[in-house]
C-alpha cells in the first residue's frame, strides 16, 4: 500500500513546503526578537546612541583635518580647538548646506581646491568662473545663494570690486564673500572678506543660516 502524507489544508490548498525558502529569514527574525527581549530595549537604545555619537565624532574629526589642510595650503596655522569647533558647526548646519549653490569667481581656481572639496563634501553645489564674463553668464542662468570672489583678476587689481554691484543687483541677490590673499577693508555691500579658510567657512555658514534658516 502506497501511503502519502500531505501537509496541505483541504480548504486552502496551503503547502507547508512553501515555507522552506523562507526558513533562514524566519530564524533570523526569531534570533533578533530573542535578543531584543533578553537584552532589553533600553540597552539597545543606549548602544545605538553611543554608535551614533561615535559616527558624528568621526565625521567631525575628518572635517577638522581637512580644514587644517586648507589652512596649511595658505601657510596658516589653526588651533585644534578652533578647527574642532568649526567642524561641529559644519555638521550641525549640514542639512541647510545641502543643495545650497555657490558661484566661485577666481582666475586661479586651483588655489581653492581644498576649500571647494570640503564644501562639496557638505553637499553644496559649486560653479566656477574665471572671468567676469563667465560669471555674468552663469548668474543669468542660475540662482546662487552665495558668491565667493577674489578681488584682483587678470590685469585688473580691482576686478572683483567692479563686479560687486552687478552681483548684488542680480535676480538672486546672493551674499558676496571676498576670499583674498592680502587683508584689506571690506567693500561696502559685501557680506564678508577674509584671507583665512576657517573664517571663510564660518562666513558661508552664517550666510546659509540667514538665507535658509
Amino acid at each position: 500500500m502506497d501511503i502519502r502524507i500531505s501537509f496541505s489544508s483541504p480548504e486552502s490548498g496551503f503547502q507547508w513546503s512553501d515555507l522552506l525558502p523562507y526558513t533562514p529569514h524566519l530564524l533570523w527574525a526569531l534570533f533578533f526578537a530573542s535578543v531584543f527581549f533578553i537584552v532589553g530595549p533600553r540597552t539597545i537604545r543606549a548602544a545605538f546612541s553611543r554608535a551614533t555619537k561615535l559616527g558624528f565624532a568621526g565625521v567631525e574629526l575628518e572635517l577638522s583635518g581637512e580644514v587644517q589642510e586648507a589652512a596649511e595650503a595658505r601657510d596658516i596655522t589653526l588651533p585644534a580647538g578652533l578647527r574642532d569647533q568649526l567642524a561641529r558647526r559644519m555638521r550641525t548646519i549640514g542639512p541647510l548646506l545641502r543643495s545650497s549653490r555657490i558661484l566661485w569667481i577666481d582666475d586661479n581656481p586651483t588655489n581653492n581646491i581644498p576649500e571647494i572639496k570640503i564644501l562639496q563634501k557638505l553637499g553644496m553645489l559649486i560653479d566656477l568662473a574665471k572671468t567676469d564674463e563667465e560669471a555674468r553668464r552663469k548668474m543669468e542662468g542660475a540662482i546662487y545663494d552665495i558668491v565667493i570672489s577674489d578681488i584682483g583678476r587678470e590685469n585688473d587689481g580691482e576686478a572683483g570690486l567692479k563686479l560687486l554691484p552687478e552681483i548684488l543687483s542680480s535676480v538672486s541677490s546672493p551674499f558676496v564673500i571676498f576670499y583674498v590673499g592680502v587683508q584689506r577693508d571690506m567693500p561696502q555691500g559685501a557680506f564678508g572678506l577674509t584671507i583665512r579658510p576657517d573664517e571663510l567657512f564660518n562666513l558661508i555658514l552664517d550666510a546659509t543660516e540667514r538665507r535658509k534658516g
